[in-house]
């Protein structure tokens, strides 16, 4: 069986190995891990402030939990919000090891919802990886789904890189993302379409440089970015130079059609946010309206009307299938970013930077 420990005040399952040390909370189901890199281990995820505070009363699961990578279905706004998933509790099916794998199975039955879904985590000795899935069963219907990485960067401008695999259409949310008269601020003009990461305007006139994070402290915004679904995976990437790492993440753009980047760097003046979410980067992988829930992403929306996914649709049995990897390597202080991350045989990926770097890298990308 695998083991259960408490971490940050949260009972969690742990599997682990020299390359990766991963925990999964049994509420929600919140991933966080440890990677060896460069002669030492490296945490690129976030853990709340509040994990050890009273929360106000009311306050969802997912948000007193809040850390890592946790599954949302459906992903977005809701009772509670990003689903059962990312706030129930999980039980424990069984944890295995077969040679050099490690596998933890953890299952939730989606009760009104309809539907089951089992959750599997499993590490490779020797691979600085992560590999998750979600086999879901019983769905009634269509519904926005996604993973909901939350990364901690360092405290200055610009610490970071933000790389992925060129979308076809970048978008602001329609609306606000936080209101001031709620103690929520934001900077990106709503209602934009972004052909250039690098020049996003903003309400007050000026651009934002959305290749780069952390941007300037006091706001949190949000960007979705539509993947191209004629690759075969697509990836995302967060470099720090600076802290000698680089974190990547792939997936199968035909069922997480989108990227979305939540900003979350000060804006929030709201407890238990409090001002004190800075530097946070939600690397989110999904298929929906933005994170405008059920109702909005199948409702008519800007994206439906130009052909993007908002949902994603069940096979036979109500089935669907979500696989996300996550993978974490050292780089040097010259490290300019990745340009691209592409299969270099069944065991192995080569990560391409733009200074003609190639980082190849034990991963088995046909799990996706």
């Amino acid at each position: 069986m695998s083991d259960l420990a408490t971490i940050d005040g949260q009972p969690s399952w742990t599997l682990g190995n020299a390359a990766v040390q991963a925990a999964v909370t049994v509420q929600g189901g919140h991933l966080t891990a440890r990677f060896a890199a460069g002669g030492r281990q490296v945490n690129p995820f976030y853990t709340a402030p509040w994990w050890n505070e009273q929360v106000p009363p009311g306050t969802s699961e997912m948000i007193r939990v809040l850390r890592g990578d946790f599954f949302c279905l459906p992903f977005g706004n809701g009772a509670p919000p990003h689903g059962k998933t990312a706030n129930d509790p999980w039980r424990l099916e069984g944890a295995t090891r077969r040679g050099p794998a490690r596998e933890l199975a953890l299952s939730m039955d989606l009760g009104p919802v309809g539907g089951r879904v089992l959750k599997t985590v499993r590490i490779v000795e020797g691979e600085p990886v992560i590999y998750q899935e979600h086999a879901v069963t019983g769905l009634g219907g269509p519904v926005p789904l996604g993973h909901h990485p939350v990364l901690k960067l360092p405290d200055r401008q610009g610490a970071g890189i933000i790389d992925m695999s060129p979308p076809i259409a970048g978008f602001t949310p329609p609306g606000l993302v936080e209101e001031p008269a709620r103690g929520g601020y934001s900077s990106l003009k709503p209602g934009s379409e972004i052909t250039d990461r690098s020049r996003v305007p903003t309400e007050r006139g000026a651009v934002a440089d959305l290749t780069r994070y952390p941007t300037p402290r006091g706001f949190d915004d949000l960007s979705c970015f539509v993947s191209d679904p004629r690759r075969a995976f697509a990836f995302s990437s967060i470099t720090v130079p600076g802290e000698g790492w680089l974190y990547f993440q792939l997936k199968d753009p035909k069922v997480l059609a989108q990227t979305v980047l939540w900003m979350a760097n000060g804006g929030r003046h709201f407890p238990p946010w409090s001002g004190r979410v800075v530097s946070v980067l939600g690397l989110e992988e999904v298929t929906s309206f933005f994170a405008y829930g059920q109702e909005a992403s199948l409702a008519p929306n800007l994206f439906r009307e130009r052909g993007f996914p908002c949902a994603c649709e069940p096979g036979p049995g109500g089935a669907l299938r979500v696989r996300l990897v996550m993978g974490l390597v050292a780089v040097g202080p010259d490290f300019r970013g990745v340009e691209d991350i592409v299969r270099k045989d069944g065991a192995t990926i080569a990560i391409l930077g733009r200074g003609g770097e190639r980082i190849d890298v034990p991963c088995r990308a046909d799990f996706l």
